[in-house]
């Protein structure tokens, strides 16, 4: 079977993997585009999207998203993404909150007691955007949630699942962003005075 084409402004996601499931709305949290020619990361394109739902089989290569879904999913990304910053000490946000309740309507969520699981009962990007919907809200009531972060990196959106013992990761990689932060650190201290 051959794969779609990844977007010429995405890049390989290097970032460690979260455990099982919680891979999937890890995935789908990192999601990103880059400025040409820099490193800065801006969200993701709705091709960006498209590509990502169709690499992980959540969206048939025949299916045509339509606009209005594919800006729908970005909603609700940037919705996750905000309660991501609540691990990082940021503030409740209502609105994301509500973002995501609507959401959970919206892809019709089903309690699986047999697979003790959410099923989204739509179709195409919804349906896809609500099995990642689910696997969230399942992480938030075991906890495993609170171990999503967002990278340290201002020029980073990627997300981790910090896997320290005491919590306290800082960047999505060490080898890729904490390496450019100890070395724009080191630079520093060398051009200050002493």
């Amino acid at each position: 079977m051959e794969t779609e084409r990844r977007p010429a402004n995405t890049d390989v996601d290097t970032t460690p993997p979260a455990p099982g499931d919680l891979e999937l709305v890890r995935g789908f949290l990192s999601l990103h585009d880059h400025i040409e020619g820099t490193r800065d990361s801006l969200p993701p394109s709705h091709e960006t999207l498209t590509w990502w739902l169709r690499e992980r089989g959540l969206l048939g290569a025949g299916e045509a998203p339509a606009e209005e879904d594919l800006r729908w999913a970005a909603r609700v990304l940037e919705a996750l993404r905000s309660r991501v910053r609540e691990n990082m000490g940021g503030p409740r946000d209502p609105d994301s909150i509500h973002a995501l309740d609507r959401a959970a309507r919206e892809t019709e969520l089903s309690v699986d007691f047999g697979a003790r699981a959410l099923r989204p009962e739509t179709a195409g990007v919804r349906g896809a955007v609500g099995r990642i919907v689910a696997v969230a809200f399942l992480a938030e009531l075991d906890g495993s949630w609170s171990r999503f972060k967002e990278c340290s990196s201002p020029t980073c959106r990627a997300v981790f699942w910090d896997r320290s013992k005491n919590r306290s990761g800082r960047w999505c990689t060490m080898k890729d962003c904490g390496n450019r932060s100890k070395v724009r650190a080191y630079r520093e201290r060398e051009r200050t005075p002493a």
